[in-house]
């Protein structure tokens, strides 16, 4: 074979023995970063396939440009470590027991061996190491976006409900509104009431202070509107029973019903939530002009029309009500105010007395033991503390001068004094009787 032929030879494999070895350097330092990004791009495709509005291309296209990135960071890392072709020949000659042949042949000082048959290269390629970590990193992406996962659900805004007795006051208010059953500013005082109560956090509306304002404020607001109902079924009875009574009802006994209406009518004006606008000014004009008769003088007419008035206004209520029945409202008994009804009645001249039946009933008496009354104080009430005073009010007795007539003479002494007798007597033991008697030798 001619020279030329045997360097060209010998040279082209001690080229492809430096490529191999700096290939396996780069390939070491590169697979670093195919782990890396393996790791990283399957912790991006499932929080990409999780969350919306993000197209997953965007990661794969990082992460094709991250591996390039590490291939050309690899290369300038391992550069420094890449083995020259005269290092190469040097390892093949040796490998092959060529002793210095090769260096000889290539410094010009001896002719270049035959080419060999088969050659013996001095390192070998291990590829299942680097062929199965590129396995699992490819098997670990498509795992990620293969693998079902659901996607996030649109984050809303935490949502804190208003407490349940707050809930049912809104809804009392919101149902005698539309039934135009109650008076527009006493709703709109209870509204006051529940906006100072939900003034405060909505992460403080269910601490123990804030659950007991709101438990307070259902409470008086149930209490007064079973006042109402009960105003509203006395006035109506009171009215039906005046008009029912005829020109021989004696007058004092349509003065004491009389009474009773004006005393009923006066409750429903002054009551902490007050009838409708119409009822108002009716009842405000029955009462003007009646003097100390109370409503007794008013004619059958405007009896008649108050009555009616009445039993609508507590109609209204019982319906804006209808899905509370734990208020336990009064019923308006319409009709001429006589007959018999479920409890004992008032009783009054020619009317019977009145007398309440002896028997046992479903429902306990109502005698007002849980009665709340609104307080009207300054002070915070989160703070009020047993014993505090709520405040100082003047006033003077009422003391009725007429009532005196003069000196009278006292009574008498039922029973002698004893006189002497001790405050109290002990009774003692035997023992302590002897140590007293030697005391008080």
């Amino acid at each position: 074979m001619p020279m030329e032929n045997s360097a060209r030879y010998w040279q082209s494999a001690a080229r492809r023995l430096a490529q191999f070895v700096n290939l396996g350097w780069w390939l070491e330092s590169w697979l670093t970063w195919v782990v890396s990004a393996g790791l990283a791009g399957a912790v991006a495709i499932l929080l990409v396939r999780w969350m919306e509005g993000v197209e997953l291309r965007w990661v794969w296209a990082a992460l094709g440009g991250v591996l390039v990135t590490g291939a050309l960071v690899a290369w300038g890392t391992v550069r420094r470590k890449f083995e020259s072709e005269e290092a190469s020949r040097i390892r093949l000659e040796d490998a092959m027991g060529l002793k210095t042949r090769l260096t000889a042949a290539a410094q010009g000082v001896g002719p270049w061996p035959e080419p060999a048959e088969k050659i013996t290269w001095p390192v070998r390629w291990r590829w299942q190491p680097p062929v199965i970590t590129v396995g699992l990193v490819a098997a670990l992406l498509a795992l990620a976006a293969w693998v079902p996962i659901e996607a996030r659900a649109a984050s809303k805004k935490r949502t804190i409900e208003k407490p349940s007795a707050v809930k049912d006051v809104e809804q009392w208010i919101e149902e005698m509104r539309h039934k135009d059953a109650a008076e527009d500013e006493s709703l709109k005082e209870l509204e006051k009431k529940i906006a100072e109560l939900l003034e405060r956090p909505a992460e403080n509306w269910y601490e123990h202070g804030s659950l007991e304002a709101a438990g307070n404020l259902k409470e008086q607001t149930s209490e007064m509107l079973r006042e109402l109902s009960e105003n509203l079924a006395d006035a109506e009875r009171a009215a039906s029973a005046l008009r029912a009574a005829g020109d021989a009802f004696p007058q004092e006994a349509k003065e004491a019903i009389g009474g009773e209406l004006a005393n009923a009518a006066q409750g429903l004006r002054t009551g902490g939530i007050k009838p409708g606008e119409q009822l108002l000014k009716q009842l405000q004009q029955a009462s003007n002009g009646q003097g100390q008769n109370g409503m007794g003088n008013l004619s059958k007419e405007q009896l008649e029309q108050l009555a009616q008035m009445l039993r609508d206004n507590a109609k209204a209520l019982a319906e804006a009500l209808a899905n509370s029945p734990e208020l336990k409202l009064s019923q308006c008994a319409g009709g001429n105010g006589e007959g018999e009804g479920d409890g004992p009645g008032k009783g009054g001249i020619k009317r019977g007395p009145g007398t309440a039946p002896l028997s046992f009933k479903k429902d306990e008496t109502n005698l007002d033991t849980k009665k709340l009354e609104t307080l009207n104080s300054q002070l915070d009430l989160n703070r009020i503390a047993p014993g505090d005073v709520m405040g100082v009010q003047d006033g003077k007795h009422d003391v009725d001068e007429n009532a005196y007539t003069g000196s009278k003479q006292g009574g008498t002494i039922q029973n002698a004094g004893d006189g002497g007798a001790a405050v109290w007597q002990n009774s003692l033991l035997p023992g302590e009787r002897e140590a007293l008697k030697r005391y008080f030798k």
